[in-house]
This record gives structure tokens, sequence and C-alpha cells, in this order.
């Protein structure tokens, strides 16, 4: 893993920067809600005992749009976005805790999103890596016509994209059962 990463050290840097610029984007957006959306919000938190981690639809799909799309050249700008989506509904979240149940709930965000989503977000970078060389491919492709090697790589990288859309699905059904079980041993901080 730390040679993974090494190896990819510009790359995770960039991305991490977008989703953390996206954080700061999510908290800010919480805190100009108005009072009115704020204690709604804040209601309905309350009320809520355990969450159960279920994003297995919504990555499939997300991952599927944006391979797809790679081939159009716009799932570039559009993975992109997603990175930045991404920070802002973490940083919203961690907000909307912190000022619903203070730093209990910033605790408790906390170890959801270590459980739930941390591993999840590290495969997606890897993902995206794969849907951005897609997209850089076929403009070379474009640009380039008939290169062989270069039909191979966009191949070898499409290829690659699948098994990491089976991993993220497999680990997504994985939390969904074990979601509910982890985080219900730390409701105690919701109350």
């Amino acid at each position: 893993m730390p040679k993974l990463i090494r190896k990819h050290k510009k790359y995770l840097i960039f991305v991490l920067t977008v989703v953390l610029v996206g954080i700061v984007v999510g908290f800010i957006y919480a805190n100009l809600q108005s009072g009115n959306i704020k204690a709604n919000i804040i209601n309905t938190l309350e009320g809520i005992g355990t969450f159960r981690y279920n994003a297995i639809f919504k990555d499939l799909i997300i991952m599927s749009l944006l391979l797809v799309s790679s081939f159009l050249i716009i799932g570039l700008p559009l993975c992109l976005f997603y990175l930045f989506y991404e920070g802002i509904s973490l940083g919203f979240l961690i907000s909307i805790f912190m000022m619903t149940f203070k730093i209990k709930g910033l605790i408790y965000i906390l170890i959801y999103l270590l459980f739930n989503k941390i591993i999840t977000l590290f495969i997606m970078f890897f993902f995206l890596k794969h849907v951005i060389n897609i997209g850089r491919y076929v403009i070379g492709l474009i640009i380039y016509k008939k290169d062989s090697l270069i039909k191979e790589k966009i191949f070898l990288n499409f290829m690659t994209s699948l098994k990491y859309i089976i991993v993220l699905f497999v680990i997504n059904i994985i939390l969904y059962f074990l979601s509910y079980f982890l985080m219900s041993k730390f409701s105690f901080l919701l109350n």
C-alpha cells in the first residue's frame, strides 16, 4: 500500500486538495443556512439513533456514469466535480452533526466516516485515476488516430476501472450489513 501511495503521490495530493476545498465549502454552506433550515435538520437528526450506510446503488450508478462519460471526454471535469461534491457533503455532514450534538456529534460522525466513507473514498480515488486516464487516452486517440498502443491503454484502464467498481460494490454490501452493528455501539454519543 505505501508503494502504491508513493507511486501516485502527486495525484493523491491533487485529489485530496480538491476534497479538502470541498469540505471547507461544505462547512461554509452548512453555516450559511437559515435558522429555519438548521432547526429542521437538527430536529430530524435528534430523532435518529443510528444510521445504516447504504451507498450501494449511488456508488454503482456514479461510477458507471463516470466510466461511460470518460469515453466522451466529459468524464474528466465530471471526476473533479464529483470529488468536490464528496468534499462538500463531508463538510456539510460534519458541520451539521457538530451543530446538533456538539463534540459528541463530531466524534460520532468522524467514527461513522472512518468506518463507512474513508475506505470507499480511497478506492474511488484510484478508480477516478483510471477514468481520467481513459479520457486522456481518448483525446490522444482522436489526435493520433489509429494508435494501437493507445487503444490497448484505454482497454487496460477500462478493465481496471471495472475491477474497482466490483470491489467497491462488494465493500458497500459488507458495509451495509456491518455499519448498523458498528455504529449502534456509538449511538450513546447522539443522546
